[in-house]
């Protein structure tokens, strides 16, 4: 369980600095910095499959993966999920919807909260409960001083839970199943690229530093995508939506640092969910004092 909890707070952590890179990308419009960063993090991902030798372990759980019933059809139909957060993510940013993907971000933890009671039967503890209690005040609010939701919102936070529901039905570990989406993923952006003509603007701006950029998009996309993917499979789905908050309020964070402002109907939304998100630390704290007492 600690595990997952690493991995999940390193997954938020490593997804707000790949939130801020899209603006060192400009002038590449969201579909450019998606299809070189689905390019780039599938090479990343080579590199890895090749250095670790896991290239027998991928080979048998594709495998595993074509014999199973409808198990092609979900992996592409997973890849198509995730292929709109991806374009969103990368789009929202510099297109002035920082807040409302930050938003988006807020409202998917409980939307996940409630796929797990709903589909899994998982439980609530008291102090999730306290969090989820907390966390619905400050989207409400946010909702309120909003006006409502957006569309960016409802794509993040309707997108994600059939996309975790799929993958959590497929053989694959966390490795081969972000390197399997990625494969799939790649023709498409070849396409995208191919459409934009390479981005030639892009490399005229930067020049030699543009391939150090792409490669650096392609790091820290492979590694917050292993995290993010590696946590979803060894955590239960409400544990897995609380500590999501994290993300969001790093989102925000890179929202005002692009230029975005904080206003005091902000803190309505924000206050809760920093509540919320003592209310998870609160608990993983008396959790390891009752392991060093007991052992």
């Amino acid at each position: 369980m600690f595990a997952g909890i690493l991995l999940s707070v390193m997954a938020s952590c490593v997804f707000g600095v790949l939130s801020y890179y899209s603006v060192l990308l400009l002038p590449l419009n969201g579909f450019g910095i998606v299809a070189w960063r689905v390019v780039f993090t599938t090479g990343m991902l080579l590199l890895v499959m090749s250095l670790g030798r896991f290239w027998p372990l991928f080979i048998a759980q594709f495998r595993s993966l074509l014999q199973q019933k409808h198990g092609l059809l979900m992996a592409i139909g997973g890849t198509a999920l995730l292929s709109v957060q991806l374009a969103l993510f990368g789009w929202a940013p510099i297109n002035g919807e920082g807040q409302a993907l930050a938003m988006g971000y807020f409202l998917l933890p409980l939307t996940l909260v409630l796929t797990g009671r709903v589909i899994y039967g998982e439980r609530l503890t008291p102090m999730r409960r306290a969090a989820v209690a907390c966390a619905s005040v400050g989207v409400l609010a946010g909702l309120v001083t909003t006006g409502g939701f957006s569309l960016v919102s409802l794509i993040v936070m309707l997108g994600y839970p059939p996309y975790f529901l799929l993958r959590k039905r497929l053989p694959l570990n966390a490795l081969n199943g972000v390197f399997t989406e990625n494969l799939l993923l790649v023709p498409v952006a070849i396409l995208i690229l191919f459409y934009q003509s390479f981005n030639p603007a892009f490399f005229a701006q930067h020049q030699q530093g543009a391939w150090l950029l792409l490669c650096g998009l392609g790091i820290v996309s492979a590694t917050a995508l292993l995290c993010y993917m590696g946590a979803s499979r060894k955590l239960p789905m409400v544990l897995f939506g609380l500590l999501g908050y994290v993300e969001p309020l790093l989102l925000f964070v890179v929202a005002l640092l692009i230029g975005e402002t904080m206003t005091v109907q902000h803190l309505w939304t924000y206050i809760p969910i920093w509540l919320a998100v003592l209310c998870l630390v609160a608990e993983g704290v008396r959790k390891l004092l009752r392991q060093q007492r007991s052992g």
